[in-house]
């Protein structure tokens, strides 16, 4: 017994014995009739043992193969359990902090739904929040639990693994009492000419909306930047500018704004939204979990399931 055994065969003596014959037990493995010949060789070598003896198309076991079956079980049961575990509340294992880049307008929206998912995670990490960096691209250690959030797809190096979370609608927020308002969906041609807050989230940051209505041919015209989006819709309620954003800000809508969607020729005008991190980090369950979180939370701010024309009373 001097021989390395492929641990994976251990399986096999448990399998054998409780499907006793060849057509069962390969089904159940999903291997073929040759492949267990040959891992039921391997075994009784490496034991010096038969193991099984073949009876009228059946397997019965030996007393040694009863023997190391009783120990193997609880082995390969207790791994089996281990790699279950590995995913239940992997965040609520992770200690630290969590460092998430992002523009102003992505991560105000998200952050509470994002709070309330690690919360439910039992996460203990710190969560920090940073804005996207002037670089146009953060420094995702690899040792650090950190993402960043952005318009998809990234120009990042084979170091970082980038993923898809979904698509953004751009609309504007306007009063109601704006002649656009009367509109279900707003055609980008009427908007060349309308006064516009619009939004400087910081130096080489660009807001994903107003490029993507500029990258339709349309010139914007600025009545005034600010620094934030809170910023730009408060000055939209108070002096009647109109404002491209998301449909993430419901609480405007119940403080005198509405939001039409933007449209050409019909159809909405949207851009791609995705996350990245360090590779080291993938297929951590860890992320995994992040992972799920950011598209709830997304989809429930950025993606909103109501009706994005109707009034909120």
């Amino acid at each position: 017994m001097t021989q390395a055994l492929d641990l994976n065969l251990l399986r096999y003596l448990l399998i054998i014995d409780k499907y006793k014959t060849a057509s069962t037990i390969i089904n159940h493995l999903g291997i073929s009739r040759s492949t267990l010949n040959r891992g039921l060789a391997q075994l009784r070598s490496h034991f010096d043992n038969e193991l099984f003896i073949l009876s009228n198309g059946q397997y019965h076991s030996t007393a040694l193969a009863k023997d190391l079956m009783s120990r193997v079980l609880p082995l390969l049961s207790g791994i089996e359990e281990c790699l279950c575990k590995t995913s239940d509340s992997a965040l609520g294992k992770l200690k630290g902090t969590l460092s998430i880049f992002a523009p102003t307008f992505l991560s105000e929206p998200v952050t509470v739904g994002l709070m309330t998912g690690l919360q439910e995670q039992d996460c203990q990490l710190e969560l920090k929040s940073h804005v996207w960096p002037n670089d146009n691209m953060p420094n995702l250690d690899s040792g650090d639990f950190a993402i960043g959030i952005n318009s998809f797809p990234f120009d990042c190096s084979g170091n970082i693994i980038q993923r898809r979370l979904g698509s953004v609608t751009i609309g504007v927020y306007l009063r109601p009492e704006n002649p656009l308002a009367k509109f279900d969906s707003i055609d980008i041609s009427q908007l060349e000419k309308v006064q516009v807050a619009l939004l400087d989230p910081g130096a080489n940051v660009q807001n994903q909306e107003n490029t993507v209505i500029e990258r339709h041919g349309v010139k914007l015209k600025s009545a005034i930047t600010v620094p934030s989006m809170h910023a730009a819709l408060s000055c939209a309620e108070r002096f009647n500018y109109l404002v491209f954003a998301s449909n993430a800000y419901p609480e405007y809508r119940r403080h005198g704004l509405t939001w039409r969607p933007v449209t050409n020729d019909g159809h909405p005008i949207e851009y791609e939204y995705g996350f990245i991190y360090h590779r080291t980090w993938y297929q951590h369950p860890a992320m995994n979990s992040l992972e799920n979180i950011l598209k709830s939370s997304f989809q429930q701010v950025i993606s909103p399931t109501t009706d994005p024309t109707a009034e909120v009373s």
